[in-house]
């Protein structure tokens, strides 16, 4: 994979902080499951890594390295509460409208349309941001997630990266 220098600058910047060198993952034993159901049949999850959060929930550490947390929003949860807090990306439209980086909205109108299936009940939102735990992030953060996602039953995932 060529680098991109994004990353490249990333990467001297937090060094310079006593950060180690990004490395690119690299997973050449993943299985590959062909997805045989249609999207009218489906039950589709929503991830996001916006740092999407309801009022009545902490907010994520904007500024925190290694957050392996995450938050867990009913996908009926009233738009007008729920927030965003993450210095990450250049969140000005997000904040402008949350289907940016949290579709929710536009997966309700999928549903209603028939589109697919339905909407799983619970949507994941997580706070990424100089994430260096891995290791971490696979063996304790993704465990939970993948329990929640086989406990209602999704078919699919749509993952926004923000």
């Amino acid at each position: 994979m060529k680098p991109i220098e994004y990353v490249t600058s990333l990467n001297k910047y937090y060094q310079s902080q006593g950060f180690p060198p990004y490395k690119w993952s690299e997973f050449e034993t993943s299985s590959w499951t062909p997805f045989d159901k249609s999207l009218q049949e489906s039950r589709i999850a929503l991830i996001s890594s916006a740092g999407v959060f309801k009022k009545d929930q902490d907010p994520f550490d904007a500024w925190a390295v290694n957050d392996l947390s995450f938050r867990q929003i009913s996908t009926d949860t009233p738009y007008d509460s729920l927030k965003l807090h993450h210095n990450y990306f250049d969140h000005r439209d997000a904040v402008k409208d949350l289907n940016c980086v949290f579709p929710i909205q536009r997966f309700q109108e999928l549903e209603k349309a028939g589109v697919i299936g339905s909407l799983a009940p619970i949507a994941i939102t997580l706070g990424m941001g100089r994430l260096y735990k891995r290791t971490a992030l696979q063996t304790e953060t993704v465990p939970e997630i993948i329990d929640i996602l086989q406990n209602q039953n999704s078919d699919a995932v749509f993952l926004v990266a923000a």
